[in-house]
C-alpha cells in the first residue's frame, strides 16, 4: 500500500494537473475572445460582423443554436434580429416585452441567467412555443459602455445541464464585444446616413450629390458617356420666409422635395444643394432630354404646388432651373455645376418660373 507521503504527493500532483487544465482552458478562452474582438473591430457593417460571430460560436465554441434579440426602442420590445437558420425560421416573429420571459428579465435586470433544465423553470417560455426542443438555456445581456442594454444573446442546447456556471463569464465577455460592435456599426450607419440625407427634406445632401457627380464623371470620361445636371431654385423664397415665417418655408421645402423625388427616375440623384436650391444629377442624359425633364418638373410645380396661408389666401410656388450637360458645357464637375448655376441666374434675371440652357429658354 502506498504510504501517506506518496498519497499526499499523488493528491498534490492531481491538484496541480487540474489547476493546469483550468489555466489552459482559461488561456484558450482568452485567446478566442481576443480573436473575436479582433475580427469584430474589422467589421464595419452589422451583417459582416454577424457572420464572423456565427463562425466563432460554431467553430471555436461548438455552439450551434443561438439567437440575438435586439431592443426596439420605439415599442420597447425585444425582437429577433439574427439566429442560426433553424432557430430563426421557428421564432423570427416572436417578441418579448421587458420583463417577459427569460430574455425580458435579463434586459430588465441587466444580469445573465443560466437555466440547467428549462422544464423546471416556469419563467422559460420556449420563445412563446416557437421552439420546444430546448433542454438548457443561457441568456446574456448585450451591454454597451454606459451600461445601456441593447438586447440579449441567447444560447441553447437540446441537452439539460449543457452549460457550466463559469461559462457565463466567457459569454458575458463575448456579449460585451458583440454589443460594442453593434453600437459602433449603428453609429457608423447613422453617420453615413446623416452625410447622405438632408434632415429637413430627406433628399440627398450636397456632399453626396458631389460624390455622385464625381463617380458619374469618372465613368463618362472613361467610356465616353454623358450626364446632365439641373440646378433649381424656389422663386421668391425669401418673401415666403419673411412674410409667413420659417415654419412655412420649411413646409415649402419638404413639399417641393417630395414632388421632385416622385417625378424623376430611380437612377437620378435629387439633392438639397443649399438653402432653397436643389440639384439633380441625370446619368446618361443629354441636353435635350434633361431640359425636357426640367421643364416637366417646372410645369408640375407651377400647376399643382400651392400653399394655403390662412384666411382663404393661397400662394402659388414656382421654380427656375438651369440645365448643363457633360461634356458639352464643361470638362470638369466644377464647370458643369457652375454652368447650371449661371443658367439658373439668367432665368432669375429674365423673369423666373422658367428653364434655361445654352440653347433654349422655355
Amino acid at each position: 500500500m502506498p504510504g501517506v507521503n506518496e498519497r499526499m504527493d499523488n493528491t498534490e500532483s492531481f491538484k496541480a494537473e487540474k489547476e493546469m487544465e483550468a489555466l489552459k482552458e482559461r488561456l484558450f478562452e482568452l485567446y478566442m475572445l481576443y480573436t473575436l474582438s479582433k475580427d469584430l473591430n474589422m467589421a464595419a457593417q452589422v451583417d459582416e460582423f454577424f457572420d464572423k460571430t456565427v463562425n466563432f460560436l460554431n467553430d471555436s465554441l461548438k455552439i450551434e443554436e443561438f439567437c440575438f434579440m435586439l431592443l426596439d426602442e420605439e415599442c420597447n420590445n425585444l425582437k429577433v434580429w439574427k439566429a442560426n437558420s433553424d432557430t430563426y425560421e421557428a421564432i423570427k416573429d416572436v417578441t418579448f416585452k421587458i420583463g417577459e420571459g427569460i430574455s425580458g428579465i435579463v434586459v430588465k435586470s441587466g444580469e445573465p441567467i443560466l437555466i440547467d433544465d428549462v422544464s423546471k423553470d416556469t419563467r422559460f417560455l420556449h420563445y412563446k412555443g416557437g421552439k420546444t426542443d430546448i433542454g438548457s438555456f443561457m441568456s446574456i445581456p448585450l451591454k454597451v459602455k454606459d451600461d445601456r442594454i441593447i438586447g440579449v444573446l441567447n444560447l441553447h442546447k437540446k441537452e439539460v445541464n449543457a452549460f457550466k456556471e463559469k461559462d457565463k463569464i466567457l459569454f458575458t465577455a463575448i456579449a460585451h464585444n458583440v454589443a460594442q460592435t453593434i453600437e459602433r456599426a449603428r453609429l457608423y450607419e447613422k453617420a453615413q446616413k446623416q452625410s447622405m440625407f438632408d434632415d429637413l427634406t430627406t433628399l440627398y445632401t450636397r456632399r453626396y450629390f458631389r460624390e455622385s457627380c464625381n463617380r458619374e464623371y469618372t465613368k463618362a470620361k472613361r467610356y465616353g458617356g454623358i450626364f446632365s445636371v439641373i440646378m433649381a431654385d424656389i422663386d421668391h423664397f425669401k418673401y415666403f420666409n419673411d412674410t409667413y415665417g420659417h415654419p412655412l418655408g420649411d413646409e415649402i421645402l419638404r413639399k417641393l422635395a417630395s414632388i421632385l423625388k416622385i417625378n424623376v427616375r430611380q437612377v437620378d440623384v435629387v439633392s438639397r444643394y443649399g438653402g432653397e436650391e436643389f440639384a439633380i444629377l441625370l446619368p446618361g442624359t443629354d441636353k435635350d432630354d434633361a431640359t425636357l425633364i426640367a421643364e416637366k418638373l417646372r410645369s408640375i410645380i407651377e400647376r399643382e404646388f400651392t400653399m394655403e396661408i390662412g384666411g382663404g389666401k393661397i400662394e402659388k410656388i414656382t421654380i427656375t432651373a438651369g440645365v448643363s450637360t457633360y461634356p458639352q458645357d464643361g470638362k470638369t464637375i466644377e464647370e458643369i455645376i457652375a454652368t447650371s448655376d449661371k443658367f439658373l441666374y439668367v432665368g432669375k434675371e429674365s423673369g423666373r418660373n422658367r428653364v434655361v440652357n445654352i440653347l433654349l429658354s422655355i
